[in-house]
């Protein structure tokens, strides 16, 4: 409730720019070096893309396999007699920074090396890093440096696939292509706990979870792999 009534305050003190806007001293980068799309997709445009399910699919599936671990990770913790003073450590130093890292940083890295790059990376490491992370037990050090890499990949993906939208299908309707886009991830939020606790009352044993998780990141890398930027509709 508190969140909703800020964000309701917020939403009231912010208003369009005037057309054609530019910040003082700033010069756009041209279209064809910024790899950004020339032609403003309308919401019913980009879902006429494949690109726009291939992106939908995999931010869900990818997404899913890091709220599995945030879900899991405090009862994983505890069971394998991590001791008090690191499971702090853990959620409120280890994977706040490195959540809010991987979207501090996401923007520098998006630009370096592409956005769809940084994309499938940080959904591919997961696939790599949750059968690490339960298999590091009470191994302190490992835990720590499995759970910052997860956050930071989960952070990462949140920032990236904002940016891609505007790259993609344009910045005129990001905001509802976005949108629409992140309803992937209110997806996650929902099967990705619940994944982990069925998996948990089925087998009593966190390492399912955390491989199912893994599995998930794999297939999400599969669809990231076959997004591909869309060419503008055609007209008749």
């Amino acid at each position: 409730m508190v969140f909703f009534v800020m964000t309701g305050i917020g939403s009231l003190l912010l208003k369009n720019p005037p057309p054609g806007y530019r910040p003082a001293g700033w010069t756009p980068a041209p279209a064809s070096k910024s790899g950004a799309t020339t032609y403003e997709f309308s919401p019913g445009e980009m879902w006429r893309t494949r690109t726009a399910y291939f992106m939908w699919i995999a931010y869900a599936l990818g997404t899913s396999a890091g709220l599995m671990l945030i879900s899991q990770l405090v009862p994983f913790a505890k069971s394998v007699k991590v001791p008090t003073e690191a499971l702090q450590t853990i959620t409120l130093v280890v994977g706040a920074t490195g959540n809010a890292g991987g979207r501090i940083l996401s923007g520098w890295m998006s630009d370096t090396l592409g956005r769809l790059n940084v994309l499938r990376l940080m959904i591919g490491i997961p696939a790599v890093a949750m059968p690490l992370l339960s298999l590091s037990g009470s191994n302190v050090g490992l835990l720590y440096l499995m759970v910052f890499v997860v956050y930071w990949c989960y952070g990462t993906q949140l920032s990236v696939n904002a940016s891609t939208t505007a790259d993609f299908w344009g910045t005129k309707n990001a905001g509802i292509n976005y949108g629409l886009l992140f309803t992937a991830w209110g997806v996650a939020g929902i099967i990705g706990p619940r994944i982990g606790g069925a998996l948990y009352d089925q087998y009593h044993d966190y390492q399912a979870a955390f491989y199912t998780a893994a599995v998930l990141a794999a297939i999400a890398l599969v669809f990231e792999l076959l997004a591909r930027k869309p060419a503008p509709p055609v007209r008749a």
